[in-house]
């Protein structure tokens, strides 16, 4: 068993003499190796399947003082029950950045909108002149950012694969933005996912904030879930103990904040985040003046729903990021004219009736690229909407959109991007090229 002095009240470890083995090469893997070293701990790096993994062991002479695991290994590697035989503690890499960082942590999830909330949060925050971390499922991972950062604050996005290993990770203010179908390939149940995210309030105690969407989470997925932290929420359609909208003003707690005109973001469901961020900055009491100047100049990231260029009349969004169907449909009601869209990818499990029960009409035309053209083909003409054209590549796609008479092309794909490219930064750099093209 790894013998640590641990003092909970600081989530102080340490790891000086010790040897740790980490599941994972990528972002959080470099992250949580680097933390490891930097306490002191000579650290491993292990990423195979569950039969190599075996091997792997066999091959080692000396036993692992502590393991952690990247997102997304899945709880049925050889690694989890492997640990457990041999008494070896193991972590999520977000637990491992918890137990090393010495402040407070503002956490935000949900299937749409994290990467908006986080960035968003964490500039009230450095506006306010409070030292802080931002990262987790974006940016550094949050275990490398508490051992190479002097911060007081860290503003986490947290995935539901972060939350499925979690122990005692604890943040003082919580966000669940939303919750739909996504990952279903990985989580298999969509009680196993909503479970996950829920997560994040496991540990939460009647001295932390659990701030709530009032809109867009299912009843359903919130049975038998009883936090023990103090509940608010947002909403955008009607009042609520937390950050509301009312007559295009935001209120929190009954205090009017700003006016949506002076709001930099675009979209109802950037509405939706910033009402999020307001209460999670108001719990910290971040003063009215940081929020309203924040959201005054705070713009999206790069990949949701960007205007790229306006050709011959017809204006060109890229929403790469959009890899659900829920953050494909909430581009789709952003539209405000005739509107192609570009859709498809790599598959995650989805069944698009979902996508066209919901379809706005304003989306008249669909380009399909991808694994699932034609499941979402299918999908369609089940539901009575045929206007499909399929392509074998982005640029394709981009030439045939621009041939439809509509106002709108968004490139919103509902799915993942590994079938044809790296990740969604880089179909939407080939989108964005393509566009340009036809200038």
């Amino acid at each position: 068993m790894l013998n640590c002095s641990y003092d909970n009240s600081m989530g102080n470890f340490c790891f000086i003499g010790k040897r740790g083995l980490v599941i994972g090469e990528g972002v959080s893997g470099r992250g949580a190796v680097f933390a490891l070293e930097k306490s002191g701990a000579a650290a491993d790096v292990f990423s195979g399947s569950s039969d190599e993994f075996l091997q792997f062991c066999e091959n080692r002479l000396f036993r692992y003082d502590v393991i952690v695991v990247s997102p997304g290994v899945p709880l049925h590697h050889a690694i989890f029950s492997w640990a457990k035989l041999h008494n070896i503690p193991l972590y999520g890499e977000l637990e491992l950045g918890y137990r090393l960082f010495k402040g407070e942590i503002a956490a935000i999830t949900g299937t749409n909108g994290k990467t908006t909330t986080t960035s968003l949060v964490g500039e009230m925050f450095k506006n306010a002149g409070l030292e802080t971390i931002v990262g987790g499922n974006i940016g550094n991972a949050f275990s490398k950012c508490a051992v190479e950062e002097e911060a007081k604050f860290a503003v986490l996005e947290t995935s539901s694969f972060q939350l499925e290993t979690i122990i005692d990770f604890k943040p003082k203010v919580a966000s669940i933005l939303n919750i739909s179908p996504d990952h279903l390939d990985y989580h298999g149940t969509m009680h196993r996912y909503a479970k996950a995210k829920l997560n994040i309030a496991k540990n939460q105690t009647k001295e932390d904030t659990l701030i709530l969407s009032a809109d867009d989470i299912d009843i359903g997925h919130l049975k038998d879930f009883s936090p023990k932290s103090k509940v608010l929420y947002f909403s955008s359609k009607r009042k609520v103990d937390g950050a509301y909208l009312h007559d295009d003003d935001i209120y929190f707690c009954g205090e009017k904040i700003c006016s949506i005109k002076n709001i930099k973001l675009n979209g109802e469901h950037n509405l939706k985040n910033a009402l999020a961020a307001v209460a999670m900055s108001g719990v910290f009491e971040i003063r009215k003046d940081v929020i309203c100047y924040t959201l005054a100049n705070f713009s999206t990231s790069p990949h949701r729903l960007s205007l790229v260029a306006t050709i011959d009349g017809k204006n060109y969004f890229n929403d790469s990021k959009a890899t659900n169907i829920a953050s494909a449909l909430s581009a789709a009601n952003s539209m405000r004219d005739i509107t192609c869209m570009i859709m498809g990818g790599s598959d995650k499990g989805y069944d698009f009736s979902e996508f066209f029960s919901s379809l706005p009409s304003h989306i008249t035309d669909i380009v399909l690229i991808g694994e699932t053209a034609k499941k979402i083909e299918q999908a369609g003409n089940e539901a009575g909407f045929y206007n499909f054209s399929i392509v074998s590549s982005i640029e394709d796609a981009v030439l045939q959109a621009s041939q439809k008479s509509v106002k709108n092309v968004l490139l919103s794909p509902a799915c993942a991007s590994f079938d044809m490219f790296r990740d969604y930064t880089e179909r939407g750099c080939a989108f964005e090229k393509s566009v340009l093209k036809l200038k």
